[in-house]
């Protein structure tokens, strides 16, 4: 089986997954701090126990020695997202609510402009409450309003705050991606929307530190580009490729790649630093051989790779190669020893999930690692499986083979993250992987070639047409029929039976483990019973969706696998759609009449659940007895008070939609606890779901 396969050949392999499951559990169920230490303390003894043993009993039970080592990995990696201060949120925003509170902060990254504002993080350095200062950590996501004002605000400007921000929520609609959950791994919990009069920026002298002259570089970088290529999709896709700067990249350009499965060829990932790694040693290779040249050569590469990494953003894949990268240099260069690449792959994980914690849950970590240990896996016996002796056309195969391979292990992954498959993704890599390849190099000779100025412009000239040839190509691609299968939804269970199923696959027909032919069996049966009972329970689910969908009012009734909407049908022509449609592909429901529902009007009857929706003000006048309902939907730019809808509904439980001003929410939630009125605000606790 490979499993074993990589185990043998990679020792650090063993130390890898423990410490990356402490790390999951952490993040996905905090496990008590307390209780970590017991376990830590009880390993501690075991190991010390085991040492006191005989040398006859030390040999015998050798193999239990391994059980406490693991432990106290996994309870290593369930600490390390506790020391990062992942999960615990940001205390400085945590102010009284009566109280008067200023934030003084920095700006940490350039502002990238938006339709309505300008993005960026700020880093709050100190707090002001009741007129004391007092140092403060925090990471804050500012929006600011697009004026004069803010576009003076560059990286390191410090700003003093008067708007208190506000927690990051998610939709909370099924189906649909956790952003709260995102920004919670990148240590975001509080947002704010600043205009002129939130904020004054202070005098304070530039900062001049590393990610200064980064960016300084980014900037020359996208100027020689911007100067020799033009603007328009060519230019932001030559951006995107040499240094990873995605803002002017053209939306149906980035949809065209992603519908063929490429979108790889954007995001700076292993391969860029691949081709720099071996440019940088064939420039080197001029250097003799001997200790002093070899130690010129490692600091070259490992300055520039580690220079080019940080400029580009420091993702997980390029992260990944850049370990990777480090230690074959260190090996190879410095200490004359020549490293496992499976052991460099898990010992670069194990480094990064060290530092970074919040990587463990990462797609581009899993993804890309996946994809190196697919390539080092399965590479060879795909290649070896049709030898071919002409030069060219074995340069295409080897290409197709590396495709094939790094998409054994990336497929299950894509699927459960994605839910789709491109269909073309091999004639998509066979374009797009050489054109761009020849991109990258031309754009280093352009920025070379920028004291030349007519040779600059003739390098631009050619580099916008192969980038308009390749991305030509890519789309047409994409156009073809079922270039891309959709609504593809597993569970994480059939995610991992997937992986068993190709384990015990690739153990049978590749290294003759005859068991692994009962594991595929057993996987794919495990596989489809789980589908089967996902297809059986949504066919038992009866239950009304309240979408958190900002200015509409969006409802699913779900009942016997059927979906029927209410609202307004203006939402299926707006974004907000595609939320919609998420949510009926994972719980596998499709378009139909629901049996048994009473809609008549603003009222709605489910069973015995009864639903007013109140989307507009109403009436002058009220009923002589409130009308008994179980729940009652307030939505949109509503102008009244709690104590005019009771004249109205006696409800068991008001809801506030995502079309009603927050301000009036926070007034109707007041209002509410005052009268002990039980609610629930769909634009902070997400999607309302009643079953039936």
């Amino acid at each position: 089986m490979f499993v074993a396969a990589c185990w043998k050949r990679a020792p650090f392999l063993r130390l890898t997954p423990p410490l990356l499951a402490g790390i999951c559990i952490q993040l996905s169920c905090p496990l008590s701090v307390q209780y970590l230490y017991i376990l830590i303390l009880s390993a501690f003894s075991a190991l010390l126990l085991i040492r006191w043993l005989p040398v006859a009993y030390r040999y015998y039970y050798a193999w239990a020695a391994g059980i406490p080592v693991f432990i106290l990995l996994f309870c290593s990696g369930a600490l390390l997202p506790v020391s990062a201060g992942i999960r615990q949120g940001d205390r400085c925003f945590s102010a009284p609510p009566d109280s008067q509170v200023y934030w003084l902060a920095r700006v940490a990254a350039p502002l990238q402009d938006k339709p309505r504002s300008r993005k960026t993080l700020l880093t709050i350095t100190a707090t002001c409450t009741q007129g004391r200062w007092k140092a403060s950590e925090g990471r804050l996501l500012a929006y600011f309003s697009r004026d004069s004002t803010s576009s003076g605000l560059v990286y390191g400007a410090v700003v003093l705050l008067a708007k208190k921000p506000v927690k990051i929520t998610g939709s909370g609609n099924p189906g649909g991606f956790d952003y709260q959950r995102y920004c919670a791994t990148q240590q975001l919990y509080h947002q704010v929307f600043l205009k002129a009069e939130d904020y004054r920026q202070l005098p304070r002298p530039p900062l001049r530190d590393f990610t200064f002259f980064l960016l300084r570089a980014r900037d020359f970088c996208l100027g020689q580009l911007k100067a020799h290529i033009g603007k328009g999709p060519e230019a932001g896709m030559a951006e995107a490729l040499l240094i990873g700067y995605r803002q002017d990249l053209d939306p149906e350009v980035v949809t065209a790649y992603s519908n063929t499965g490429i979108v790889h060829i954007i995001a700076i990932s292993g391969m860029h630093l691949a081709l720099l790694y071996g440019s940088l040693l064939w420039l080197l290779r001029w250097l003799p051989s001997s200790r002093a040249a070899n130690v010129i050569r490692a600091v070259v590469l490992l300055a520039v790779l580690w220079g080019f990494a940080l400029l580009t953003g420091a993702s997980a894949s390029v992260l990944r190669a850049a370990v990777m990268f480090s230690g074959i240099t260190t090996g190879s260069l410095l200490l004359g020893r020549k490293a496992s690449t499976y052991n460099m792959l898990a010992a670069s994980a194990f480094v990064l999930l060290c530092c970074q914690p919040w990587l463990a849950v990462d797609a581009g970590f899993q993804l890309s690692y996946l994809a190196v240990l697919s390539i080092l896996l399965f590479y060879d016996a795909i290649c070896t499986l049709w030898p071919l002796s002409s030069r060219w056309a074995r340069a295409v195969w080897q290409l197709t083979a590396l495709s094939l391979a790094a998409q054994v292990l990336t497929l299950p992954a894509s699927i459960y993250y994605f839910h789709q498959f491109p269909v073309y993704f091999l004639p998509a890599n066979l374009v797009a992987v050489p054109l761009s390849t020849v991109v990258i190099y031309g754009e280093v000779l352009l920025l070379l070639l920028t004291p030349f100025t007519t040779l600059a412009g003739w390098a631009g000239a050619a580099l916008r047409w192969l980038i308009h040839l390749m991305n030509t190509g890519v789309a047409w691609l994409g156009q073809l029929p079922f270039a891309m299968i959709k609504d593809l939804q597993w569970s994480l269970w059939q995610t991992g039976c997937c992986y068993l199923l190709m384990a015990g696959i690739a153990g049978w027909l590749l290294w003759q483990y005859r068991r692994g032919y009962w594991l595929a069996l057993t996987a794919f049966w495990a596989m489809a019973a789980n589908q089967a009972l996902r297809h059986i329970t949504s066919r038992q689910q009866r239950q009304l969706i309240i979408y958190n969908v900002p200015a509409y009012t969006a409802m699913d009734v779900i009942a016997e696998g059927k979906v029927q909407f209410i609202g307004h049908d203006s939402i299926w022509k707006t974004p907000p759609a595609k939320q919609l449609l998420a949510a009926r592909a994972a719980m596998g429901v499709t378009p139909g009449t629901v049996a048994g529902l009473q809609h008549r009007g603003r009222y709605l009857r489910l069973g015995q659940k009864t639903v007013a929706v109140q989307d507009s003000t109403l009436p002058a006048w009220a009923p002589l007895q409130p009308l008994q309902v179980n729940y009652v939907l307030l939505n949109g730019p509503l102008k009244m008070n709690m104590a005019r809808v009771q004249t109205w509904y006696k409800a068991d439980t008001v809801i506030f939609g995502a079309g009603c001003p927050p301000y009036r929410i926070r007034r109707w939630m007041a209002e509410c606890d005052t009268a002990g009125i039980p609610f629930h605000s769909i634009p902070e606790k997400g999607a309302f779901i009643i079953s039936f």
